[in-house]
């Protein structure tokens, strides 16, 4: 059995200060830290508050923009660890993370839908798409945290994916753009489908010749049907069939 040596303030720095020192020109630690001894000492010394050793303070702790994040299964650990308990339920499209503190006896419950997904603009990435059941508990369970065990995460109760970060996986941890290259390569994800080029030159000619009152009623209607917009290169051959439909409508109408 392993036996951890208690260390003070001092000793525990500078620790840290060696092991970043010869981790940061190591390949197999996040590419986040990788030749950034000094990151590595951050994380080491905030993982402290946690228990965690400074390869499991990497794996777990981000600082993104100035703000703490944790991956969400280290979230729910801690949360266990102190005793506390919290139960998920994934049904339909949504889940729900119930909390009960054992000190206090206080309990909060935590949703997230994929109605909330679509809000914040999430539904069309890839790993929502992939999946959708433990991105949503993730999501749950992060806002439970923050609410009801705010001295558990210490104030990095965020996924990575609330602060911005573009490519996380299922467990809530950031992939790395050339991982995901490499994977696609390997075969081990799909990689993305390109949309094919739609020509929309006789949709930009039509739009040109309305008069200002019914280009004003297109625009509305447009953002009523939550297309994409004309310079975005995501219209789809049926989004530009109905456009065109729309618009000899509205041409129609003002013939009467």
């Amino acid at each position: 059995m392993n036996t951890l040596v208690e260390m003070n303030e001092g000793e525990h720095f500078a620790l840290v200060m060696k092991q970043a020192e010869m981790l940061a020109n190591a390949n197999i630690i996040p590419k986040a830290y990788q030749r950034k001894p000094a990151d590595i000492v951050a994380a080491g010394l905030a993982g402290r508050a946690y228990g965690w050793d400074v390869m499991s303070a990497m794996r777990n702790f981000h600082v993104i923009e100035g703000t703490a994040s944790m991956r969400p299964e280290a979230m729910l650990g801690l949360v266990r660890q102190a005793g506390h308990s919290v139960l998920i339920e994934v049904n339909g499209n949504k889940a729900t993370a119930t909390g009960r503190r054992y000190d206090t006896d206080d309990t909060h419950t935590a949703e997230f839908s994929m109605k909330d997904a679509e809000v914040a603009g999430l539904v069309q990435k890839r790993n929502w798409k992939q999946y959708g059941d433990a991105m949503l508990t993730w999501r749950a369970v992060s806002i439970l945290c923050r609410v009801l065990f705010p001295d558990v995460v210490l104030g990095a109760g965020y996924v990575p994916e609330e602060l911005g970060v573009e490519n996380t996986n299922n467990e809530g941890e950031i992939i790395e753009i050339d991982f995901m290259k490499d994977a696609e390569a390997a075969g081990v994800i799909e990689p993305p489908k390109e949309l094919p080029v739609v020509e929309t030159d006789e949709l930009k000619e039509l739009i040109d010749e309305l008069i200002e009152v019914d280009r004003a009623l297109l625009k509305e209607w447009w953002k009523t049907e939550n297309l994409p917009s004309l310079t975005s290169n995501e219209l789809t051959e049926e989004d530009v069939k109905r456009i065109i439909k729309q618009i000899k409508q509205l041409q129609n109408e003002e013939a009467f």
